[in-house]
């Protein structure tokens, strides 16, 4: 049965359960850190009734700040003591060293014409969100500081609050990281840097096209994840290791047995396709499975030691990388880690 089921969404908008685990997905920092702050000056208006005007001066000769209100109460924000485009140049020192002084700031604005008469001879330094929010999670903590002009990416919110999963889809989850929970029972030999399972599904039509476990004792780089776009590849005629699958020994469904002979889905070996892995992947898995350019990867625990997709860091985040992947950790955690410590005792090293 496919994943991506356009029919079962509409039904699943009635049809809720409980489950022991919730899937967190693993955002870069761009979407899980508070704001950064930084200091500006503010002017303080005289009179109410100058505020539009103000704003739109302002606004015109000192660009900027679009993600902040420009006013609010009698403050108009003026310009970031660190406006390096503003300072003087010093021959003492360089202006990334020095911040904009009140009377710079105002001999600028009484350059560019803005009537300073409409505010307090004294200017105030606060603490503005220096750029713009991301997430309505950290535009409630920007909003206490200063309030902002935020407009929330419906993709991103879905991805954050899980809305993004119908309950069919959350339901063909958990079967496909049962089946990574079995294989790694059953078979996995690794190290305390990299050991598991992996499950490689097409979530166009639901069928299981790798199934793995780490054998690093048979070889270094049959790490889980390794073995399973191997596998992949040797369904399209390629492939390059000898060995039996693993899914062989597994019960599966009728609707989950593993396809036998497959066409290329794009390019790449695993265009669009979705991993389920018992244990978070070291640098070898993960970058393998941005090679080969699946499109989900969900795991089970993280890995402390070698973990890249969250634990150490966070590699599909990473600046320049030619493919990006979504993760999701924490999936049927429990028994991910029930498996994972049954396993241990078995690590070569």
């Amino acid at each position: 049965m496919a994943i991506i089921s356009p029919k079962r969404a509409k039904e699943d908008k009635t049809e809720t359960m409980t489950r022991s685990w919730t899937a967190k997905p693993i955002l870069s920092s761009e979407f899980t850190n508070d704001p950064p702050l930084e200091d500006i000056y503010v002017g303080l208006l005289r009179q109410k009734k100058d505020i539009s005007t103000a704003i739109q001066t302002i606004s015109s000769i000192l660009p900027g700040l679009s993600h902040l209100k420009r006013c609010s109460s009698n403050k108009l924000l003026l310009a970031p003591l660190k406006s390096l485009d503003l300072l003087a140049k010093s021959e003492e020192s360089s202006s990334e060293e020095r911040t904009l002084t009140q009377d710079e700031l105002k001999a600028v604005l009484k350059n560019r014409e803005f009537d300073l008469t409409l505010l307090e001879d004294d200017f105030q330094i606060i603490k503005i969100p220096s750029i713009p929010a991301k997430t309505k999670a950290q535009a409630a903590l920007a909003s206490k500081i200063w309030p902002l002009n935020f407009h929330p990416d419906p993709n991103i919110e879905r991805l954050i609050d899980g809305s993004i999963f119908t309950e069919h889809q959350l339901e063909q989850i958990e079967r496909y990281m049962k089946v990574a929970v079995e294989a790694a029972r059953l078979e996995a030999i690794g190290t305390k840097n990299c050991n598991g399972s992996a499950v490689i599904v097409d979530p166009e039509d639901g069928r299981i096209l790798a199934i793995s476990a780490s054998r690093i004792n048979q070889h270094p780089m049959w790490h889980a994840a390794m073995l399973a776009v191997d596998l992949v590849a040797k369904l399209q005629g390629g492939g390059a290791w000898k060995r039996n699958n693993v899914s062989k020994t597994i019960y599966l469904e009728e609707s989950e047995k593993t396809g036998e002979d497959i066409e290329k889905c794009g390019p790449y070996l695993c265009t669009g396709y979705w991993t389920f892995l018992l244990r978070e992947p070291c640098p070898l898995c993960a970058m393998a499975l941005v090679h080969s350019r699946v499109s989900r990867i969900f795991y089970g625990v993280s890995n402390e030691y070698t973990g890249i997709l969250g634990s150490r860091a966070v590699l599909h985040a990473v600046p320049g990388l030619n493919h990006r992947y979504q993760v999701w950790s924490d999936v049927l955690e429990e028994e991910c880690r029930q498996a994972f410590d049954e396993i241990q005792h078995r690590n070569v090293d």
